[in-house]
């Protein structure tokens, strides 16, 4: 069963900018479907939904900024090393990606994976935010949703081609490779299990 996704973001609900409404898979038989093995933002994989419901899945952090901030330093550092695992094949790659199908989740990753992650550090952070904020209208969140969409659709992914930057310094700097250089600055250990 899927349910559609409302984010409340200090208050306000984020209703443009691609964040809210889409259909997310949370409750499915056991044995069709499994999560994929990824450090990050995993997908569900071989099942379907047969049911999205009409009501929304209310996801409103109560918490203080600050531990927004913190949660998604900790994030990118997950998606700092998916986005290296893609570069550099150190660990597993499993992934819902493809345009076939029809899977929201298939075709979103398929783009992160085969543009996104081409596209210059730094420049796709900002290709993001335009994206999210001027093509898909996040404008239209307000104040509220000005907040929310230059910490996430800039800051964030900003602050994972940082993290991104600082790992490959780190294996010029010291030549070392790309697993010791992650357990050094991200404080991961690669070469463990994702789940």
């Amino acid at each position: 069963m899927a349910f559609r996704r409302l984010v409340i973001f200090q208050g306000r609900a984020i209703r443009f900018g691609g964040v809210s409404r889409a259909p997310v898979l949370r409750l499915f038989r056991y044995g069709r479907g499994r999560y994929e093995s990824r450090w990050m933002d995993e997908h569900v994989k071989g099942a379907e939904p047969a049911v999205t419901f009409r009501g929304e899945l209310i996801d409103e952090n109560l918490n203080p900024l600050t531990w927004w901030i913190d949660k998604h330093n900790r994030y990118a550092s997950l998606d700092a090393m998916e986005l290296l695992n893609l570069e550099y094949g150190f660990g597993p790659r499993d992934s819902v990606a493809g345009l076939r199908g029809g899977s929201r989740a298939g075709v979103k990753r398929w783009v992160k994976e085969r543009v996104y992650a081409r596209l210059p550090r730094g420049i796709r952070a900002l290709a993001y935010f335009l994206y999210c904020y001027v093509f898909r209208l996040g404008i239209l969140d307000g104040p509220s949703g000005a907040g929310f969409h230059v910490l996430q659709g800039f800051w964030y992914r900003y602050l994972v081609d940082a993290k991104i930057a600082e790992v490959k310094r780190c294996m010029r700097d010291s030549g070392v490779d790309v697993a010791t250089a992650v357990d050094r600055i991200l404080g991961i250990d690669v070469r463990g299990d994702p789940d």
